[in-house]
């Protein structure tokens, strides 16, 4: 949901391209399902500044190293394609999973093959913040990882900013006060439209009331319609002027929004958006854009550095000799270093091993550099079970264009919580790093 997305095959395909070939390679094959598209120039040829395009390069090194070939699908709707794979008994042998819910969903239907045995961290102490470990035992293997609270702007326009960013929320809210449009607001993403709004509530409520709070929110503790949770509406709405100058943001796709502020006469000034973002501002303003990280409110001024973050996760479906090979692969050093140089450095991993000196500039160092200080909390939306989020996917779309609704959404958000079985939340800690 937080890519730009191509290719939608059906799951069938998974398997019967799978079963088909596996007499024509001694190695055999594996099948391979993720969110990243296959986007193709004129020529027919894959389009190289793609996340597809970085991943199938780690696919193309670790069939050259092993012989096994790779069968690889992108989805519009990983989960969606997934789930009825699942239903049919036909799932790929390998997925890499968006959605950290969606994991423990599969863990819980016994649809999930447990990686204890399949990685053998033993004394690879540089695994341990990549492994997802439920009810004791590893499901998933964190492999990419997308650092979100960040504040982009152009470099050449807001020089103030790249002296001295805004060191509290408090300060960021004077800084935009000061500008004529000052927020970047594209909330489209189909099929998943919204999400860039709730990354924004994920990030308030994270860098207004700390991690042990946003725990409860995300597991399903913390009612909506809470004091705290009004607090943190209100102060998006403060800032992006809710009602007033966002109808173009529910049009406006999340990835077109942030060029805005590399116009002759900019539109905009400021953009709240994850890492992936730098692949679009390299494409129109190379060299031009900068970010600052996203600040605390005053009174935790002083707590250490909080990020959230997504991640893609990777889980085994079917237990072959060709998917442990795989996943064995993805917790290696060679796998991390061909991802990173095929991204040209945007790709960013929890591994203990790695170095934000490895990265190739400023920039994705200084990203690097937030996943290996502080704490870390995942997005919110890829912990709460699939129908809460998707309610509120919807409430941050129809606040923007009616805030004085806020009390009717909170409550029927509150209502969406009531009827989710406790079972189905996921209740994870954040990380320290």
């Amino acid at each position: 949901m937080r890519r730009q997305i191509g290719l939608l095959l059906a799951p069938v395909l998974l398997v019967t391209g799978g079963l088909t070939a596996c007499a024509d390679s001694p190695a055999g094959r594996v099948t391979v399902i993720a969110s990243w598209p296959e986007e193709r120039l004129p020529d027919g040829s894959m389009s190289p500044d793609t996340e597809a395009a970085a991943f199938t390069a780690v696919l193309d090194v670790f069939a050259e190293e092993t012989g096994i070939e790779v069968d690889y699908q992108g989805t519009r709707d990983v989960s969606q394609v997934l789930r009825s794979g699942v239903e049919r008994g036909s799932p790929p042998e390998v997925a890499v999973l968006p959605r950290l819910n969606d994991l423990q969903t599969y863990v819980r239907g016994r649809k999930l093959y447990p990686l204890d045995d399949v990685l053998d961290p033993g004394g690879r102490t540089d695994l341990a913040p990549q492994l997802v470990t439920l009810g004791g035992r590893t499901y998933g293997l964190s492999v990419n990882v997308i650092p979100k609270s960040l504040v982009w702007y152009a470099r050449d326009r807001q020089p103030a900013l790249a002296r001295r960013p805004p060191a509290t929320w408090e300060e960021l809210v004077d800084v935009s006060a000061d500008l004529s449009t000052p927020w970047c607001l594209g909330m489209g993403a189909p099929p998943l439209s919204g999400w860039p709004g709730t990354d924004w509530i994920e990030d308030l409520l994270l860098h207004r009331w700390g991690p042990q709070l946003y725990r409860e929110w995300t597991a399903g503790r913390l009612a909506w319609d809470s004091p705290q949770m009004r607090a943190v509406w209100q102060a998006w709405s403060e800032v992006t002027r809710a009602g007033r100058s966002t109808p173009n943001a529910l049009l406006t796709t999340f990835n077109v929004a942030g060029l805005d502020m590399f116009a002759d006469k900019p539109v905009c000034h400021l953009d709240h958006q994850g890492s992936y973002i730098v692949r679009d501002y390299r494409r129109r303003a190379p060299d031009r854009f900068d970010f600052f990280p996203f600040p605390p409110f005053a009174d935790r001024a002083g707590t250490g550095p909080t990020t959230e973050i997504a991640e893609d996760v990777v889980g085994m479906f079917d237990d072959t000799p060709q998917a442990r090979a795989l996943i064995r692969f993805l917790s290696g050093e060679r796998a991390r270093r061909t991802w990173r140089d095929a991204s040209g450095g945007m790709a960013f991993t929890l591994n203990a091993g790695t170095r934000p000196a490895d990265h190739p500039d400023g920039v994705s160092r200084r990203i690097a550099d937030t996943l290996r200080r502080g704490t870390l909390c995942r997005d919110a939306s890829d912990l709460m079970p699939a129908a809460m989020t998707a309610a509120f996917h919807r409430a941050v779309l129809r606040y923007l264009d009616e805030p004085e609704a806020l009390g009717a959404l909170l409550s029927e958000l509150d209502t969406v919580r009531g009827r989710i079985p406790n079972e189905e939340w996921l209740d994870l800690p954040c990380l320290t790093r």
